[in-house]
């Protein structure tokens, strides 16, 4: 029994963790707050794709690189968001068998609305830990990922 309360709080701790629970917190927070804005057809499954969606667009190999997940899968969460109107396919210019993911003038209003409510969820946050270990939080995680992932995804740009 022991064991297993040490084994526990030991795995509390670990970064990993810490961070998949505050993704899933931040995620679910935002979409809500972006639905009582009226933003109709947001999901909790599409920030994912949202967010590694360059504001140029994006070919779909390099969403499923960034989102460690297979194209199939990148595929069919992005006829979801398509549906919904966040996002549209365009030919790849530079490859004619490929297709740019790009968001839709709807899907850049709403980007730009999640970034607001996003900003309002970090003074959340920075009101439970202070202005400035949040900025510290901040620097130190974006220190963390230029070291180790320069490029984002691995070196996928």
């Amino acid at each position: 029994m022991n064991d297993d309360v040490a084994f526990r709080a030991r795995r509390e701790k670990i970064l990993l963790r810490q961070i998949v629970r505050m993704f899933r917190l931040m995620n679910d927070e935002t979409v809500a707050r972006m639905q009582a804005r009226g933003v109709v057809g947001m999901q909790p499954s599409y920030p994912r794709l949202l967010g590694n969606l360059d504001t140029e667009g994006t070919r779909i190999s390099a969403l499923s690189k960034k989102m460690g997940v297979t194209r199939q899968a990148v595929a069919q969460l992005a006829r979801e968001i398509e549906a919904a109107g966040f996002i549209e396919r365009l030919p790849d210019p530079d490859d004619g068998r490929g297709v740019i993911i790009a968001f839709t003038p709807k899907g850049r209003s709403t980007l730009a609305l999640a970034v607001e409510v996003m900003d309002g969820i970090e003074r959340d946050y920075a009101s439970v830990i202070g202005d400035e270990e949040m900025e510290r939080l901040k620097s130190s995680l974006k220190a963390i990922l230029d070291h180790f992932d320069p490029l984002g995804a691995f070196g996928i740009d």
